[in-house]
């Protein structure tokens, strides 16, 4: 099963929406038990749209990048659910010792001009 889009999960939240409101408007007009009923379904909708965005959003992404005499050493990454991080050394910068554990976040550790992180580890979940 493909997993649901932002965009798939909004119209979908958009669309319960209009529904819970046009029940609950026949609800005080004319009450049964069947518009009790879809009114609970689209309740409990909306609630798993509403949690949804917070599930696995998807493939972790990890960029490194040394340039002009940069460098970047014993600072791997591990990242999980829609993870994304950028590690960046440049301009005689340095990043030492520094790992990355992220879930469902971004990180960026960047060094330049001569700067350094070292001994510098981050978890994020």
């Amino acid at each position: 099963m493909a997993a649901a889009t932002p965009k798939a999960v909004t119209a979908g939240g958009i669309f319960v929406g209009i529904a819970t409101g046009i029940v609950t408007n026949l609800i005080t007009d004319r009450w049964t038990w069947t518009l009790v009923a879809v009114l609970a379904v689209l309740v409990a909708a909306s609630i798993l749209l509403a949690i949804l965005p917070s599930a696995n959003t998807g493939r972790a992404r990890h960029r490194v990048r040394a340039d002009h005499s940069g460098s970047i050493e014993r600072s791997g990454a591990t990242g999980r659910e829609g993870a994304e991080i950028d590690q960046t050394a440049s301009h005689q910068g340095t990043i030492t010792d520094s790992s990355v554990t992220a879930r469902n976040a971004h990180v960026e550790q960047s060094a330049d001009n001569g700067g350094r992180i070292a001994d510098s580890p981050s978890d994020m979940q």
